[in-house]
C-alpha cells in the first residue's frame, strides 16, 4: 500500500506545531523540572548518600581526634618544668603555632558552614544568585540543572551549589534529592517538587528532609575543617616524632613517664 503524502503547507504546518510543542515543555522545564524516578530508586540514592556524607564527617572526626590525642600529650610532658629546660636546651623549645594554641585552649580560628536562613535573599525568587553562577563558573552541569536550582530560593541554592562541588561529578539525580527535600521554608512559592515522595507518609518525608538537613549541615562543616585540620595535624606530628627522635627526651620521658611511654611511641606511628 502506497503511504499517503501530505501536502507541503499541510505538511510543514505538523512540523511547526512539533517544534513548538516540543520549546513549550523545554522552557516549561527550565521553571519546574520533573522528576521522573521511582520511590525505590530515589531511596536508594537518598540512603547511598547519607552513607557517603557520614563516612567522610566520620573521616574529619578521627584526625581531630588524633590531633587531640597529640595535644593532650604534649600539654602534659611541657607542664613538667625540667623537661621544658630539657626541650630548650635541645632547640626543641619552640613548636608549631596552631599546636601551641590548642595546648592552651584557643584553637585556631576557622570559617564553618552554618545553618542557613531563608530571610535574607539576595536576588528574586525563581533566579539564580550570582554566588551560584561563580561556584558553578568551572563546572560542566548535566541539562536542567538551573532549571532544579530555580525552584528554591537563593541561601539553599548556594547549598545545594557546595554539596554539588564537593561530591564530584554534578549529578542531576543528586541535584533532584536535594530539591525533593527541601524544606518547604526554601522552595519557591507554589511549588512542590516531591513526587518522587507520594508514596512514603507524610512523617517520614519530615524525617528524611530533617536528616538530611542535619547531615548536610555537618557534611559542608567538616569539609570546611577537613584542610586546616589535616596542616595542623600534619605539622603536630612532625613536632611530636622530632621530640620522639631525640635521645635525652626519649629517655627523660621513659623515666619520668614510665606508665605512658608506650602511648607515646604509640603516637609516632600514628598513619596520616
Amino acid at each position: 500500500m502506497t503511504p499517503k503524502r501530505l501536502k507541503r503547507e499541510v505538511a510543514y504546518q505538523l512540523l511547526l506545531n512539533n517544534d513548538r510543542r516540543h520549546a513549550g515543555a523545554l522552557a516549561s522545564d527550565q521553571m519546574r523540572p520533573k522528576m521522573r524516578r521511582s520511590t525505590p530508586e530515589f531511596l536508594k540514592i537518598y540512603d547511598a548518600e547519607r552513607t557517603r556524607k557520614r563516612a567522610f564527617i566520620a573521616e574529619v572526626e578521627e584526625l581531630e581526634h588524633r590531633l587531640d590525642r597529640i595535644v593532650v600529650t604534649v600539654r602534659l610532658i611541657t607542664g613538667d618544668r625540667r623537661f621544658r629546660a630539657l626541650l630548650a636546651s635541645e632547640g626543641l623549645a619552640t613548636m608549631p603555632n596552631t599546636l601551641g594554641l590548642r595546648i592552651s585552649g584557643f584553637p585556631p580560628a576557622r570559617t564553618s558552614s552554618q545553618p542557613i536562613s531563608g530571610e535574607a535573599n539576595p536576588i528574586s525568587a525563581g533566579e539564580i544568585c550570582p554566588e551560584v553562577l561563580s561556584l558553578l563558573r568551572d563546572c560542566t552541569g548535566p541539562a536542567g540543572l538551573f532549571a532544579l536550582l530555580r525552584v528554591v530560593l537563593p541561601v539553599r541554592q548556594i547549598e545545594i551549589a557546595r554539596l554539588m562541588i564537593a561530591r564530584g561529578p554534578v549529578s542531576v539525580n543528586y541535584v533532584k534529592m536535594l530539591v525533593a527535600l527541601t524544606p518547604p521554608s526554601f522552595l519557591v512559592k507554589d511549588i512542590h517538587p516531591q513526587p518522587e515522595l507520594a508514596s512514603l507518609s507524610k512523617d517520614r518525608r519530615a524525617e528524611m528532609v530533617s536528616e538530611l538537613a542535619e547531615i548536610n549541615r555537618a557534611f559542608l562543616n567538616a569539609l570546611d575543617r577537613r584542610g586546616p585540620l589535616s596542616l595542623e595535624l600534619i605539622t603536630a606530628s612532625r613536632y611530636f616524632g622530632r621530640l620522639m627522635d631525640n635521645s635525652k627526651v626519649v629517655r627523660y620521658l621513659a623515666r619520668n613517664f614510665p606508665g605512658r611511654f608506650e602511648e607515646f611511641h604509640n603516637l609516632t606511628v600514628l598513619a596520616f
